[in-house]
């Protein structure tokens, strides 16, 4: 099935949104409370990783 075209302000809002709720989740995770669990060190390296692929995405644009 081939995917909708979207432009590129709507991908960026896209994109913007998606780095707005990762943000959202690290704070969730991320809670500097005492140790953090190997579960939790690999979801923080995770979201942390997908935000900066977000962050080199929305340069192109």
């Amino acid at each position: 099935m081939n995917a909708a075209l979207q432009n590129s302000s709507s991908q960026s809002d896209t994109l913007k949104a998606r780095q707005a709720h990762l943000t959202d989740l690290l704070k969730l995770v991320d809670t500097k409370i005492g140790k953090n669990t190997a579960m939790q060190k690999l979801t923080i390296t995770a979201i942390k990783a997908e935000m900066g692929l977000i962050e080199q995405k929305l340069k192109k644009y």
